[in-house]
Formats: structure tokens, sequence, C-alpha cells
């Protein structure tokens, strides 16, 4: 892969989406719509459904749930997160506030018996729950800290770490009278990744895509546009010999970047072009029409996309 020019990608860039594969779209939606308090979009069927925050609409989906054939195999609770492929360590829902943050803890303490509770943690730039779905998806939710109160360490570095989170403190800050609902301007604030290569992914999502680098941890980078504190990040955990990601496994089909930019958009397109990178498309997604599909190093899928 020859780097001919150098391309930085729109600074408005956000994960826009996550289309999930599962074994059973009721199953999920008992999770997110019924537990987590997303919004289903339209009808749902047995096949697929849109998930969004409160109020929502087509263009706006967060989760695009869609059912799988895996010859009737069911998934049962910690079975995915042991296999070693690359692909979704989590997707990370950015709700708009602490206040939020401790609403949904409360939420999610009351209905403990029904979650794959992992933990919690405090990362400087922000505050985190972790959850497993029912395919055994690592879901983090978090609210970030503000921008004044990141530790920068570079012009686009930041300082990230793992401390303990409060969790009385937090669930003291709960409304007592609650209604929980995936609140409006809830976004998808980043998506963590599985790969076999930290040096080939960050060539990838720096060089290729034209994010930032903005932290390093041991195993991990961390990417972002603009001056944000990571919208991509990667990790080695499973070790080097991993397969591939493929889009018929249960886990991550595939995340969606809003350039936000028809220019940008372009521009990308022609770096793809350029660098040789095959480009897909996907004619069965009617929503975002503007758009094509790219592969990582680690055949990871990507829709870019402008709206």
């Amino acid at each position: 892969m020859k780097f001919t020019k150098s391309f930085e990608i729109s600074p408005g860039m956000s994960v826009a989406n996550v289309k999930l594969n599962v074994y059973s779209v009721e199953r999920s939606l008992s999770f997110y719509r019924d537990i987590l308090g997303f919004q289903l979009i339209g009808k749902s069927s047995d096949e697929s459904a849109f998930l969004s925050a409160i109020g929502s609409n087509n263009k706006n989906y967060l989760l695009h749930l869609s059912r799988i054939d895996k010859g009737n195999k069911v998934i049962e609770e910690g079975e995915q997160s042991i296999i070693r492929k690359a692909g979704l360590y989590h997707f990370a829902i950015l709700l708009p506030s602490r206040r939020h943050l401790a609403n949904i803890f409360k939420h999610l303490t009351e209905n403990s018996n029904q979650l794959s509770f992992e933990g919690a943690a405090d990362h400087a730039v922000s505050e985190s729950l972790y959850l497993r779905d029912p395919d055994s998806n690592g879901v983090e939710i978090y609210r970030d800290r503000h921008p004044s109160d990141w530790k920068r360490t570079g012009q686009f570095q930041i300082e990230m770490k793992t401390h303990h989170l409060n969790l009385k403190q937090l669930l003291k800050e709960a409304e007592d009278q609650l209604d929980w609902h995936m609140p409006a301007d809830t976004v998808i604030g980043h998506i963590h990744l599985h790969v076999s290569d930290l040096t080939k992914s960050s060539n990838f999502y720096s060089k290729v895509l034209g994010l930032h680098h903005t932290c390093s941890h041991p195993g991990a980078n961390f990417f972002a546009a603009d001056s944000y504190h990571h919208h991509i990040a990667t990790n080695t955990w499973l070790g080097h010999d991993i397969a591939n990601a493929g889009s018929t496994q249960y886990g991550l089909d595939h995340f969606s970047l809003n350039l936000k930019s028809k220019e940008n958009f372009e521009e990308l397109l022609s770096q793809m072009k350029r660098m040789k990178i095959e480009v897909l498309t996907d004619n069965s997604n009617n929503i975002n029409k503007k758009s094509f599909f790219i592969l990582d190093s680690d055949k990871i899928k990507i829709q870019i996309y402008y709206q």
C-alpha cells in the first residue's frame, strides 16, 4: 500500500451507527429496547430491527440488528467473547450527561437479574459502564467529562487512564422517580476493535482514513477526528494469530462513519482508488444511499457516507 497524499478526515466525522449480526432479533430487542431503553424505528421483523434514541427518525438510527442463520446454534452467555477473531471488542453509547449515566445505572441495578454487567471505570476523559448483550457483544455506556478537563499531552494526544469509578456516589445522583428511555442526543461515541497487528491497523486508521493517533496503552491504540479522545480504538489483547473478521458471523457486521461533508467523502473515495483499496457497495441498505464500504487490515467492514 503506497501512501501518496496526506489525507485528514473531516473534523465533524462521527461514528453514526453499528450493525450487529444476532441469533434472534426478538432476544436482542429484549435487551436493547426493553432494558437499555432504545426506541424501535418502524416495525421489527424476525430478520431485522432498527433502533434509535427517543425522538429520532430513520436517518438517525444507532443500531441495526440483523438475524443470521448459523445452523440454529445458540450463542450462550460469554461464548462469543472467547472466539479469537478480529472484530468487536465493544461499541460505546455516549450519553449527554453524568445525570443520564447515573439514571441508567440505577435502572440497570433494578434489572440486574436480566443483565451481564462487567464493571465500570473512570478513564479521566470519561466515565463508563460495561455490559454484554445476549450474543455476548461488548457494550459500553459512558459520559464525557468536559474537554477542558482532559489532559492534553500534544496537539492531538490526550491522556486516558483506567481508574475505579465510585458507583455508590453515581447511584446517589440518580433521580428518585425514573422512567428510563435512551435520551435524545445519545450517539455512538466510539467503537473498539480486536485486531491482529497494531502497526497495520494504525497505518490503516491514521494514514488511510486520516484519523489522529491520540493515545496508546499496552496492546492498544486510540484514534479520533478533530480533537476528540477517540472515535476508534484497536487492541491485540486476543493475540496476533486471530482469524479475520467476517460478516457471516455473530457479532459486528459493520460500523458506519458519517463524514458530514460531500467534499471529504469524495476526497476519501479518491484516496481509496489511489491506494488501490477495494471499494464495496451494498444496495440492500436503502437508508443511506450515498455510501461505500471498505475493509480494514483485518477485514472489518466499515461504511463511509455523508449526511
